[in-house]
């Protein structure tokens, strides 16, 4: 009775993480590049079968790991001259955090008065040079597809474009923001950027709403369960009257 009672709180835990995870994806699906996370959970027996033949017996959940669906989002046109978009699912822009690089595919970028282009963050956009920076005085800044930058018709930089050889090495930083550890494996790869497009969150709100609404079940679902158990437990070691 002790095993059920852990196997319905262990459940009641995973459940309320995976509601987390749903409420976070909702509240970013009209995020620009925000990127669906997920969770895996799995049974107790089966982390213990890694080192001994599972007995069958272990009762529990726990979750095992978080990820992130790099699928792309919907990419649509906004005329805006600062807004890029990668046609490319798998790369990312570079831009110069407080601690080092972070990678992202939110291309909604500013002008500052210095000329330089920078996130809603203020965090500048690298270029193959460094932060990529035009003339404070240009009328006319235009990213080619190959993401080469000219204003006024003269060159201004490179938008640097970078990609992964396993993007789920890659820890968030913000809603979209990630650093990258040496395993990620840094790649640099040119793609084609365009100019005047938003890349959207990928969450489907409808998907992301039947989500939330199947974890609730089973929240209530493993609360009842301890409950009753607790309730039974407690009638069974209530001293009888003689």
């Amino acid at each position: 009775m002790v095993r059920g009672m852990y196997a319905a709180a262990s459940g009641l835990v995973a459940a309320g993480e995976q509601q987390e995870v749903t409420a976070h994806n909702l509240a970013h699906s009209s995020t620009p590049g925000y990127r669906e996370r997920g969770v895996v959970t799995e049974t107790f027996d089966r982390v213990l079968g890694r080192a001994v033949a599972p007995t069958g017996d272990l009762a529990g959940t726990r979750t095992a790991r978080a990820y992130h669906d790099f699928r792309p989002g919907p990419v649509a046109e906004t005329g805006r001259p600062f807004d890029l978009a990668l046609a490319d699912a798998d790369r990312f822009f570079v831009l110069t955090g407080p601690n080092g690089p972070v990678y992202t595919r939110n291309g909604t970028f500013f002008l500052t008065p210095q000329g330089r282009l920078v996130s809603q963050a203020g965090y500048p956009l690298q270029g193959a040079a460094g932060p990529l920076t035009v003339p404070p005085d240009a009328r006319l800044i235009n990213v080619a597809s190959d993401g080469s930058v000219t204003a006024d018709g003269e060159p201004a930089g490179q938008v640097r474009v970078v990609r992964f050889r396993d993007p789920q090495q890659l820890t968030a930083a913000g809603p979209t923001l990630y650093t990258a550890s040496v395993d990620a494996g840094l790649q640099v790869a040119p793609g084609r950027v365009l100019q005047g497009y938003r890349e959207g969150s990928n969450v489907q709100p409808a998907d992301a709403l039947v989500r939330m609404l199947l974890g609730t079940r089973y929240y209530e679902a493993a609360q009842r369960s301890l409950r009753t158990i607790a309730e039974s437990i407690q009638l069974n070691t209530r001293p009888t009257q003689s």
